[in-house]
């Protein structure tokens, strides 16, 4: 048994629910990809809590969902109210960006909240409960509410962490939305949800 999926069955007990009634396919993708090395151990563990805390919430979740955008989604929901995008950050900084690690991970959002948030109704962040989620400052503001400069800002944040992308989707900039983070703490078998976007009604569903 790969250890993927001893940490879904003792994710199981924890949580009191049977993980293949709804969620057989999410643990056994997660463990294709950790199995080939495509996905670290630790970043599909964040996966599989993003995913049986959504389940539990009544969606229906995919992980390692390809997009029309082209994209993958880590954690793909889908509802009655709404569809769900999850992107993990597990806190990696690549050694070029250790002094400037704050930076990156600004601009890894940025990125990432160009590239997924157009596909979903929400868009959630995901970061381990004992790291802070770096949210780009014109990201904190309603999207009608970006100024040309700050629109400007959020491509040059996409260009410094993957300028190939730029033109792939600098143009979802001035959509680009982060809804809530959510922080994983997996000792405690909890997810708790922090609103970013104040806006967008169908949180509630995550808040509740």
């Amino acid at each position: 048994m790969t250890s993927i999926r001893k940490d879904a069955e003792l994710l199981a007990m924890r949580f009191g629910i049977d993980i293949y009634n709804g969620l057989a396919k999410v643990v056994e993708k997660l463990n294709q990809e950790v199995s080939r090395g495509a996905l670290a151990r630790y970043h599909a563990l964040l996966q599989l809590m993003m995913a049986i805390d959504l389940h539990r919430r009544g969606f229906d979740v995919s992980v390692e969902e390809d997009l029309p955008s082209g994209f993958r989604a880590d954690v793909h929901a889908e509802g009655p109210c709404c569809t769900i995008i999850a992107e993990v950050e597990t806190g990696y900084v690549p050694q070029e960006w250790i002094l400037r690690l704050e930076e990156y991970m600004a601009y890894r959002a940025a990125f990432k909240a160009a590239a997924y948030s157009s596909d979903s109704d929400l868009f959630v962040l995901a970061v381990p409960s004992h790291t802070k989620a770096i949210l780009p400052e014109p990201l904190l503001k309603p999207a009608e509410e970006r100024s040309s400069e700050e629109v400007a800002l959020i491509k040059a944040m996409i260009a410094a962490y993957n300028k190939g992308q730029l033109q792939r989707i600098g143009w979802r900039a001035h959509l680009a939305r982060i809804d809530a983070v959510a922080y994983v703490n997996i000792e405690e078998n909890r997810v708790e949800y922090v609103r970013v976007n104040w806006r967008n009604s169908k949180l509630e569903v995550l808040l509740e």
